[in-house]
């Protein structure tokens, strides 16, 4: 009993010792777990307060650009642009010299390349002594009014006989020119006789060699006697004889008709000689009859003088106009483009062989979609972003709208009405004008550029 009395205490003790382990183990598992949850929670929290912050500052923002693109059109289709001015020659010529470079700076009226002057030199002095020519004649022509004037002079008689032997001369002329007409066609006649005996012998001649062609082969047979064999030799050259006979007498039927011919030139010529005559003799003898009129046609053919002259300087200033074209010189202030000169070279009128660029007056043609033009207006502020210059900013206004769209200027521009039919929204031409700084020097044509429009409420 003792014994078991003593061991009691023991073992209460060492049971008490083990459900305070157990105990702690139990609260060392359960500290970790909790620590753990408080964690994950911390953590949420953290999560969505930056989910907040960022769905606040999303929708700032989405407001602002919403905001901004509802009275904002924007399109990257832009582009730079400006006029070019190409040079090309009024005249063709040989370039002697030039005196520009590629991308050089020039000057309006700088002088650019030379052509060669020498024809247009000679053009000019060419001209200048026919208005010398002109002047003697305008002077020439108003000394004989001043003699008019003073001395008339009555030839009537003179001028009728010369008339009437102009006459005769005449009727004469044209008797001998019907016979020179009469012998022609007689000529005629034999030519086309001596023609058709040509043709008859040339057949002749080709009967008689066809017939010595046969005999000759007759002969080599032994079918035909040596006697045939002549006959037909001497009938081929008897008809060879015959056919230059009737050759040379072609030959000298056509000489005389040429011949005829010639001579009845001369004579309608020695026809239009008197007739020229008599037309001659007629205007004397009015001139003598109307004496009172030869200062009048005196004072007309001053008029008709003075004309020429006139005429004459005209072609003089035309050929000092283009000798002043073989100098080549920039019509505007720009910079030196495409250049395609080189001396030695011919080139033609109207070929372009430079281009001046101007430095300023560019602007901007941005092709926006059709429908972004319901509330675009001439006037508009528009901001420019170049992309050689992203760190820049451009000011511009629009100035004026196509009246049609890019497609409808084409080459080949769009058939709607053959039934293949697909929508695309199609883009019209904006043109903006750039504010008038220094920095628009910098902008060159053909840059892309991004532009923005700010479109009125």
């Amino acid at each position: 009993m003792a014994d078991d009395t003593d061991n009691t205490p023991s073992q209460n003790t060492d049971a008490g010792a083990a459900s305070a382990l157990k105990n702690d183990v139990a609260s060392a598992e359960t500290l970790p777990t909790e620590l753990s949850s408080s964690r994950r929670n911390y953590t949420k929290l953290i999560l969505l307060g930056l989910l907040i912050i960022a769905l606040i500052i999303g929708v700032h923002y989405g407001w602002q650009l919403w905001q901004f693109y509802r009275t904002h059109e924007s399109t990257d289709d832009a582009y730079v642009v400006g006029d070019i001015t190409p040079i090309s020659a009024r005249i063709a010529g040989t370039v002697v010299a030039v005196l520009v470079k590629e991308n050089q700076s020039v000057e309006a009226g700088q002088l650019l390349a030379h052509l060669d002057p020498g024809d247009f030199e000679a053009r000019v002095r060419q001209a200048e002594a026919a208005v010398a020519i002109a002047s003697a004649r305008v002077r020439q022509a108003e000394l004989q009014v001043a003699q008019e004037q003073d001395t008339s002079i009555s030839d009537t008689d003179r001028t009728s006989a010369t008339l009437r032997a102009a006459r005769s001369a005449l009727q004469e002329t044209r008797h001998v020119t019907d016979e020179a007409r009469a012998r022609l066609r007689t000529l005629e006649t034999a030519v086309a006789v001596a023609q058709a005996e040509v043709d008859a012998q040339d057949a002749h001649l080709s009967m008689a060699r066809t017939g010595f062609e046969r005999a000759q082969d007759l002969f080599a047979d032994g079918v035909v006697a040596q006697q045939q064999f002549d006959d037909a030799r001497s009938l081929l050259d008897a008809a060879q004889a015959e056919r230059r006979a009737a050759a040379q007498k072609l030959t000298q039927a056509q000489r005389e008709i040429e011949s005829a011919r010639a001579d009845l030139r001369t004579k309608i010529q020695a026809v239009e000689r008197a007739r020229a005559q008599e037309a001659e003799a007629q205007a004397l003898l009015a001139g003598s009859q109307a004496k009172g009129q030869n200062v009048v046609i005196q004072q007309a053919q001053v008029e008709v003088e003075r004309a020429l002259l006139k005429q004459k300087e005209a072609d003089l200033a035309y050929a000092q106009l283009q000798l002043s074209y073989t100098a080549l010189r920039a019509p505007a202030t720009g910079v030196v483009a495409r250049k395609n000169l080189e001396v030695g070279q011919v080139i033609q009128v109207g070929r372009p062989v430079l281009a001046i660029v101007p430095q300023q007056d560019v602007w901007v043609v941005a092709n926006f979609k059709e429908t972004q033009l319901h509330r675009m207006r001439p006037g508009q502020s528009v901001t420019l972003k170049v992309d050689a210059y992203p760190g820049e900013k451009f000011k511009g206004t629009v100035e004026s709208l196509s009246p049609g769209t890019g497609s409808i200027f084409s080459l080949l521009p769009p058939e709607n009405a053959t039934g293949n039919f697909v929508k695309v929204v199609q883009r019209v031409p904006v043109k903006i004008v750039l504010e008038k700084t220094a920095s628009e020097s910098v902008l060159r044509r053909g840059m892309s550029v991004v532009a923005t429009v700010a479109m009125q409420e």
